[in-house]
């Protein structure tokens, strides 16, 4: 029985592949509006990210060289990969990524506009 009981435990309860239709703040904003505690795990060819929800707050962030909110900005400029996420606690770690989910949102867009103007 325990057995049984891990597998369903690892299972990821959303799950999909990242693209136009479906970006990066897509998914960070389901995980949002739908109040979900556990960990987003994304990855695109060697990148990885992994980022932690508590009650639909983002409570941290790191992917393959990046952390906090650094990394959400890195992630959101993904263009395809594979996600999946897993419910439950969070990995007990200080949080890294501070801020309401809504500034946090505002200041990913900020930082992209910020980025695209550079490149201008």
């Amino acid at each position: 029985m325990a057995r049984s009981h891990s597998a369903e435990v690892a299972t990821a309860q959303l799950s999909g592949r990242l693209g136009r239709a479906f970006p990066p703040l897509a998914i960070l904003q389901v995980c949002h509006v739908a109040g979900m505690t556990g960990r987003l795990r994304a990855r695109s060819g060697p990148r990885r990210a992994t980022i932690s929800f508590r009650e639909g707050e983002v409570i941290a962030a790191d992917s393959t060289d990046r952390e906090g909110l650094d990394a959400l900005v890195d992630f959101s400029q993904w263009s395809e990969g594979r996600f999946d996420f897993v419910c439950g606690a969070p990995p007990p770690r200080r949080p890294c990524v501070r801020g309401p989910f809504a500034w946090l949102m505002l200041e990913i867009c900020r930082q992209l506009d910020e980025a695209r103007g550079r490149a201008s």
